[in-house]
């Protein structure tokens, strides 16, 4: 099976993410596999999709261990791209992330020509219709109330304080479309007194996204990988991980200082997961992570979600492995 992973930049893979992880298990299952970035794309003048792909050699070490993912990420780099149709591949992975770096028109080339690819017999995932209608926080909104905090996306600034007096509870403040927990704001109550300059900070972003403070969210939060609707497992083991804010942060995001520990999985998210599985499924949102704290559901990543390298640590298991052998289980 020939298999092409589509990501913001070929040459900046690294090691310590779950697309190498991917990528690797991909070599390791004798898969033919390809990389290539969303600024190596291009619509040719028949309006079939082409992109300049890095066809990696089929000899290559076998493994997930670190020093070999930074073989793997290397050679990706070094291998010389060659202009191929992207309609040639059995699978597009798409493993972008249009909220780092700043080439919006690039994305939507991208999930553009992943449509035309589609069309066209390649299995995508995740789809690229899915991808738009969940490209922000504000796919939330499209969920059962039980499943999310209550919740506010607005642009009015006195419509955002209203909501936050309302509460009479604390609140976290964001845009509508951000990673790594940029510009994501604790407040106290709406008499905090930089509230308006929060505000101001995430308006010349877009909307914003205010939602009532769950209690316990400064234990931080759980990512849990769902996989074909339902929470990753391998051998009874379940692909979570807890995530626990740095001393002085209330973020529990890796990148903004914080920790990862084994996660569990409640009774309570797996009756969300239930719950939301057959929308994911019915929208093409094969692989995602999803944000828990308590039992709700903060945020959903369904672009290039993380978190398997801490999971296969925790467990001992290889949860990208079984990610690329349960493709063939997708619905279609």
């Amino acid at each position: 099976m020939q298999i092409t992973f589509l990501v913001n930049d070929a040459e900046d893979i690294q090691p310590t993410q779950t697309t190498a992880m991917l990528i690797s298990a991909a070599v390791n299952q004798g898969h033919e596999v390809a990389v290539t970035g969303i600024c190596d794309l291009a619509g040719q003048p028949d309006g079939q999709p082409w992109a300049h792909i890095r066809w990696l050699p089929e000899k290559l070490a076998k493994s997930t261990e670190s020093a070999d993912l930074l073989s793997l990420t290397q050679q990706i780099a070094q291998t010389a791209p060659v202009a191929a149709p992207l309609t040639k591949s059995d699978w597009l992975f798409i493993r972008t992330n249009p909220a780092r770096g700043d080439r919006a028109a690039a994305h939507h080339l991208a999930l553009n020509l992943a449509r035309l690819c589609q069309a066209q017999g390649v299995q995508v995932i995740n789809q690229p219709d899915g991808l738009i209608r969940a490209a922000t926080k504000l796919y939330l909104l499209d969920l059962p109330d039980f499943t999310r905090p209550k919740t506010l996306v607005s642009q009015s600034r006195a419509d955002i304080i209203a909501f936050i007096q309302a509460l009479n509870a604390p609140a976290v403040l964001k845009p509508i479309q951000g990673t790594r927990g940029n510009d994501v704001f604790f407040i106290h109550s709406a008499q905090d007194s930089n509230l308006n300059q929060i505000i101001d900070v995430i308006l010349r972003q877009g909307p914003v996204m205010a939602q009532r403070c769950i209690p316990g969210a400064a234990a931080g939060d759980t990512r849990v990988v769902v996989f074909n609707g339902q929470v990753l497992e391998i051998n009874g083991k379940l692909a979570a991980i807890q995530r626990v804010p740095q001393a002085g942060d209330f973020r529990s995001n890796i990148h903004a200082g914080g920790s990862a520990q084994p996660g569990q999985v409640t009774a309570d998210m797996t009756k969300v997961v239930a719950a939301i599985g057959p929308k994911l499924l019915s929208d093409g949102l094969f692989l995602v992570g999803l944000d828990f704290i308590g039992a709700q559901l903060v945020e959903i990543n369904v672009f290039s979600t993380g978190g398997l390298r801490d999971a296969d640590r925790f467990t001992g298991e290889r949860f990208a492995e079984a990610i690329i052998s349960r493709m063939g289980e997708l619905e279609r």
